[in-house]
């Protein structure tokens, strides 16, 4: 994959950056089946990483047991005030920062579930663009390069309006390593 090779050059210099993208690769080296969705999800999770973007609400991960209504309630993050999120939904243990196997995922919008039982990753960005435009939501705005990019370039939705030069940048990158 094009995009995880990108990833392993700009892991291998030094930085903030470069630390988190080595952390993620890390995690997709360790897992025991390597498959395409797998895969994918290590993409779509490094992407915020690689433009420079950070928003530490829009990723979740929960333990499938938290869910119950007999967990604590402090075994539960907390989902107030998040506007849009992808939640990884994991069955063993306690969730990490990043699961690129897990169980199913969920959409989360405003603080609600909107749609779970996801299977995977990727579907659940295909959805979630799906529901920001029937409800007319906007783009986290901590994202926006991110969600630009995979609606312009992995979609292939243009919208007539130029790309950033960080998305650019990474386009061009891709084109290259055909």
């Amino acid at each position: 994959m094009r995009l995880i090779a990108l990833y392993r050059q700009k892991a291998a210099r030094t930085g903030k950056v470069s630390e988190a993208l080595r952390e993620i690769l890390r995690i997709c080296d360790l897992q025991e089946v390597q498959d395409v969705h797998m895969k994918r999800n290590a993409a779509l999770r490094a992407l915020p990483l690689y433009l420079r973007e950070e928003d530490p609400q829009f990723f979740k991960s929960w333990s499938l047991e938290s869910m119950h209504f007999q967990a604590e309630e402090m075994d539960r993050p907390d989902i107030t005030n998040t506007p849009v999120a992808i939640v990884s939904m994991v069955t063993e243990g306690t969730p990490s920062q990043v699961d690129l196997s897990p169980a199913s995922t969920a959409i989360l919008v405003e603080g609600g579930f909107v749609i779970s039982n996801i299977p995977r990753m990727a579907d659940s960005f295909a959805l979630l663009f799906g529901l920001m435009y029937v409800l007319h939501l906007d783009y986290p705005k901590k994202l926006i390069n991110t969600f630009t990019f995979i609606q312009k370039v992995l979609m292939g939705l243009d919208d007539g309006k130029p790309l950033k030069p960080c998305q650019l940048n990474l386009k061009n990158d891709l084109l290259l390593r055909e």
